[in-house]
């Protein structure tokens, strides 16, 4: 059918355009690939360039998107050339809220069967007239100043999130943060260094891993020419990542991983839904150690500053102009401040004390292996080399004894619990068993193979 309209317009035009050179085709029908030869070359010019310029601008419009579904199957072969672009969409209200009575209240916090005379009720663990902030979060100091939380509220529209997150043999890491956090999260950009021509996610995506979850999933191939600069892995995931996005908007948010981190799922609500907090964020996690089963004495675990793991991408532009090693840096120029505070996006530098979990070499002893091989020379533990069969009966006594690779015992033995674990993790706990109880706890060190 557009075909036909633009025919029919280009045949209008090329008419008028013959008249005008004074010249007219026998069949008075206009097609791209005729050409009017004019008595005056300056009108040909005046009629054509404008009329290719339509007819391109109607066909390019035309065009159907390539669906994000597409994404992980249409990628080129080297990884990068040729990928799709992922179209950010904004999701159903719907999904988020429910109503009761005329009162709306959110409906990963509210207790369903219990709404008497249209008050949301709020299940525990959730606070607000809404049940949508998480009882973590009532104890901040920002929550109780007025001036801070005056334009704190939900949204009409819910917020796209982008996850970005390093990968280096943690799958069930990336599993958990992609099926628990799957209906929240817009868009997970994740990516390896490539040191194999099999590169160990981009094959078990392609296999069907998460397959229900893929038309989300950017992946980004990141080889050591790529680390330019002296840029960091995570900043060129970034870097070529969101050039993999297409609509994004000043209010989109950014989440930003190590690949070890899983995020709390009430607070990704809340960030999702609410609009009025301030930025830029830090994340505080609880710090893990092979396992669940090993937790990081607090006197042992990094004392510094938390970093900045979520910031909108208008933050994101104005404070650290999109790049990533100002953001870890966490310095803002006085001049970028008056760009910054907006009453829906106030600016304060701001922490969320228990944002999830950090499970540091939360892996197989094989995939340890295969990580320490994977890094460069100088991150490498000092005792690496490359034969497995010294190194893993070697870090077989590392988890056994809690000890990191610097050889420090810096575990304390816990037994995980539901209340102490991400909801994805203790529904799988059986599955993911090796990250629940210490594999070696009990196997004699001369049994270690």
């Amino acid at each position: 059918m557009l075909v036909e309209v633009v025919n029919g317009f280009a045949s209008t035009v090329a008419t008028m355009a013959a008249s005008c050179c004074d010249v007219v085709h026998p069949t008075k029908t206009f097609h791209l690939r005729y050409y009017y030869y004019c008595n005056s070359y300056f009108c040909c010019i005046i009629v054509q360039c404008p009329l290719f310029q339509i007819i391109m601008g109607i066909w390019f419009f035309s065009q159907p998107l390539d669906s994000p579904r597409q994404y992980i199957l249409r990628r080129g072969e080297d990884g990068r050339t040729g990928q799709n672009i992922l179209h950010l969409r904004d999701q159903p209200t719907s999904e988020y809220f429910s109503m009761s009575e005329g009162e709306l209240c959110v409906r990963e916090g509210t207790d369903a069967d219990a709404i008497p005379g249209g008050k949301c009720k709020c299940l525990p663990g959730w606070k607000g007239k809404r049940c949508g902030v998480p009882a973590v979060l009532q104890q901040l100091k920002w929550m109780n100043k007025p001036d801070l939380t005056k334009n704190l509220q939900l949204r009409k529209r819910a917020k796209r999130i982008i996850l970005v997150a390093p990968f280096m043999f943690e799958f069930d890491i990336f599993e958990a943060n992609v099926i628990g956090l799957g209906e929240l999260v817009d868009v997970f950009v994740v990516g390896e260094i490539n040191h194999t021509s099999t590169p160990p996610l981009l094959s078990r995506l392609k296999s069907g891993w998460l397959k229900e979850y893929q038309q989300k999933i950017i992946y980004v191939p990141v080889v050591h020419q790529d680390l330019k600069d002296g840029g960091s892995f995570l900043e060129t995931l970034v870097y070529f990542g969101l050039r993999l996005v297409s609509d994004l908007r000043p209010d989109d948010l950014l989440l930003l991983t190590t690949g070890e981190e899983i995020l709390r799922r009430d607070i990704t609500v809340f960030l999702k839904l609410f609009h009025g907090y301030p930025m830029p964020i830090r994340c505080h996690y609880k710090e893990h150690l092979y396992g669940f089963y090993w937790q990081v004495a607090k006197e042992r675990g990094n004392s510094n500053l938390p970093e900045i793991c979520a910031v909108s991408i208008h933050f994101f532009a104005n404070a650290f102009d999109y790049k990533v090693s100002q953001l870890r840096e966490g310095r803002i120029s006085e001049d970028s401040l008056s760009f910054l505070s907006t009453a829906e996006e106030p600016y304060l530098d701001w922490t969320i004390s228990e944002a999830g979990w950090r499970c540091h070499l939360c892996l197989s002893v094989q995939n340890i292996f295969r990580k320490f091989q994977n890094i460069p020379m100088a991150l490498r533990p000092k005792w690496f080399s490359e034969s497995p069969s010294s190194m893993l009966p070697f870090i077989q006594r590392l988890v056994k004894f809690g000890q990191d690779e610097n050889l420090e015992k810096i575990g304390v033995a816990m037994l995980p619990s539901q209340d102490s674990l991400s909801s994805y993790i203790w529904l799988q706990r059986e599955r993911l068993a090796h990250l629940i109880k210490n594999p070696y706890e009990t196997m004699s060190i001369h049994n270690l193979v």
